[in-house]
């Protein structure tokens, strides 16, 4: 016997799985950076990088605590809020939705399925991301770690489960460790994305890949009949 649609939850991360943030990423750290070195000059230490797409799937709390190592909470929150001013501006510039994301998510939609998104960024850069590109939706629920107050993907994956009432069935889809490991920890299938900004060995664990977006409605489909049909 199936299980209802209605009680198997899909879980998505969003950068790195529906939206490519590499460019923007890499466009707005330095933007911030020049802002606060502008306004505080040798009195803040600031550590530069080539790429900032190293930091992506890191909550922004810990993002400054490594750019800005010596810097207060006051102007942690600073930078934080600066962030959020420039990512308003270039998400629609700097951002693409991966290819196959609008269809994939109205066909999954369509038969029934509940739709999350579990993404450690700032609540106000998913609700960004989301409206900018006119995906909100699709979904039944939108956790962040900004919103939240999570410190972890696998806590976040937790209290979205907890929020809605499911038990251990559905699944997580995701580029990361953190990702694979938070679906798991919360009982779920999880879908890892080789196309994102993990490398294979962060998806090691999961128990299916894919390498593109479009190939989730078949493998939701396989998933599900294989492990609830009686």
């Amino acid at each position: 016997m199936m299980v209802k649609k209605q009680e198997f939850p899909i879980v998505f991360d969003l950068d790195g799985t529906l939206f490519d943030c590499r460019e923007l990423t890499n466009q707005t750290f330095p933007l911030v950076i020049e802002r606060l070195s502008e306004k505080y000059g040798e009195q803040l230490e600031i550590k530069c990088f080539q790429q900032y797409e190293r930091f992506l799937g890191t909550v922004t709390e810990d993002i400054f605590a490594e750019i800005l190592p010596n810097a207060g909470r006051e102007i942690v929150n600073e930078a934080e809020h600066l962030l959020i001013e420039v990512e308003e501006e270039l998400i629609p510039k700097a951002g693409k939705l991966y290819q196959g994301v609008e269809d994939t998510l109205a066909a999954l939609k369509s038969q029934g399925y509940p739709l999350f998104i579990a993404s450690n960024g700032s609540k106000e850069y998913v609700d960004f991301v989301l409206q900018d590109f006119r995906i909100h939706g699709f979904f039944d629920g939108v956790f962040s770690a900004g919103g939240q107050g999570t410190k972890t993907k696998s806590d976040l994956v937790a209290a979205l489960i907890k929020n809605h009432g499911y038990t251990e069935r559905g699944i997580m889809v995701g580029d990361r460790h953190s990702d694979m490991e938070a679906g798991t920890n919360s009982g779920l299938m999880t879908v890892g994305c080789t196309y994102g900004f993990g490398d294979e060995k962060e998806i090691g664990d999961a128990d299916v890949k894919i390498s593109a977006i479009s190939e989730l409605v078949d493998v939701v489909r396989e998933i599900e009949e294989k492990q609830y049909e009686l």
